[in-house]
């Protein structure tokens, strides 16, 4: 008997220093959406409202999967964590490792999100794409908190 995985949205964010590329798909493999947000407060909001709009609609989780490089991260994931979205750093030593032995087209902001989303599926079957993606666990609120 076959095992039926939950479906879920996976968003894809390829990190830049005033924006940033998304790819928004679903763990069924189809592509949903692909747009570019810029890096300030006016561009997190259209991005979060669109995710909001598939995981109403498809009533399923989220994942996302980003980079950290940099600190050009910052503050989106930590808004994507206050969300409670499963959050995943790509590690780019990894990722680099990965591409060597498995070549792509040239590289792009619009490719590397979109061949990001592939990352979710691959990790389950690939040892080597397994270490790309790294859950990022939920810190606890003392880390928070600054000693007085």
């Amino acid at each position: 008997m076959l095992e039926t995985i939950p479906l879920e949205v996976r968003v894809r964010v390829d990190i830049g220093a005033h924006q940033h590329r998304v790819a928004i798909g679903l763990s069924s493999g189809e592509v949903l959406e692909e747009f570019d947000i810029q890096h300030r407060a006016e561009g997190f909001d259209p991005f979060f409202a669109r995710i909001a709009t598939y995981e109403q609609q498809y009533a399923c989780s989220v994942a996302v999967a980003m980079e950290g490089f940099n600190g050009y991260a910052r503050p989106v994931d930590t808004m994507i964590r206050a969300r409670d979205y499963r959050l995943y750093n790509i590690n780019n030593l990894k990722l680099a490792r990965f591409k060597e032995i498995f070549p792509g087209a040239a590289k792009s902001d619009a490719l590397d999100a979109r061949k990001g989303l592939e990352l979710f599926p691959l990790r389950d079957h690939l040892p080597l794409a397994k270490d790309v993606l790294q859950e990022v666990a939920a810190t606890p609120e003392e880390n928070d908190i600054l000693a007085s």
